[in-house]
């Protein structure tokens, strides 16, 4: 049994929730200084994944233009609705869960992906969570290219109320990055738990209104402001589609951005240290 001088030195090894924090700080403040480092590695991982192919990443374009053709015209008829009304709000969902969806699946490897990287290299964690927040929003990039061809099948005219997507966009990226904290910690420590995520989003795909809408629950209709999910793809899909987004939506969506930073912050000041370890 330890006496009290060894107790006390095994005490002062550890160190403070100040200092924890301190360099946790430390290491998001250098990340955002060296924006050219994730920016790069993003660029990197995107051509990798379509080296030598003909489209390149417009391959992301083409498949999502699929996706919204083909989903939307099985639903549209199962559901016997109006191809005009509901092709575009469909596009607007599958875009906006497409980067929602990517950001989370993402998140779970965000560590893991990088291993070689993080052991053989000193940078800063939050590089690589910088590096997957912005590798996805070039995907997005990509992806809402497909609803160009929809606009023009559909003659839908741009308007400035769409300008009000950006901070929907933005809104998705913000609470991206504290989800990834959570999830990169989470699934390098316990790998079990990136299939366990990969269902759940499956399911909540089926439980969002991407290809159903609110009113369809009749007296209910309210409780989809209780999906958070729901909240980001609203915020983003409402202003194109052809509507605002109440107060009560931007106010949910913030309400879960801020209760994700006071998770992911403690998270990852007091295991930032041990990631390395855990890939």
């Amino acid at each position: 049994m330890p006496g009290v001088s060894e107790l006390l030195i095994i005490d002062a090894s550890r160190p403070s929730w100040a200092l924890r924090f301190k360099r946790a700080f430390a290491d998001i403040g250098e990340a955002l200084r060296h924006p050219e480092i994730w920016m790069a590695l993003a660029w990197q991982d995107l051509r990798q994944r379509y080296r030598r192919s003909l489209l390149g990443p417009f391959w992301i374009t083409l498949t999502m233009l699929v996706t919204i053709v083909s989903m939307g015209t099985l639903y549209g008829i199962l559901f016997q609705q109006d191809l005009h009304d509901f092709m575009p709000y469909l596009a607007l969902g599958i875009i906006s869960w497409g980067l929602i969806a990517s950001l989370v699946v993402d998140g779970c490897n965000v560590f893991t992906q990088s291993d070689r990287l993080i052991r053989s290299v000193r940078l800063p964690m939050t590089v690589y969570v910088a590096k997957s927040v912005y590798g996805n929003l070039l995907t997005f990039l990509h992806n809402i290219l497909a609803f160009v061809p929809v606009l023009l099948y559909f003659s839908i005219l741009p308007q400035w109320r769409w300008l009000a997507a950006i901070p929907g966009v933005l809104m998705i990226l913000l609470a991206a990055v504290p989800v990834d904290f959570i999830l990169g910690i989470l699934c390098a420590r316990f790998r079990d738990l990136q299939p366990i995520v990969n269902s759940i989003m499956q399911l909540m795909f089926f439980l969002t209104p991407i290809f159903w809408k609110p009113e369809s629950l009749g007296a209910r209709a309210h409780y989809v402001h209780f999906n958070p999910l729901y909240l980001f793809v609203d915020v983003v899909r409402g202003p194109i589609y052809g509507y605002l987004p109440d107060a009560k939506t931007y106010l949910g969506a913030g309400v879960v951005i801020v209760l994700l930073y006071a998770v992911a912050l403690p998270l990852f000041a007091r295991y930032r240290a041990r990631i390395a370890f855990w890939v």
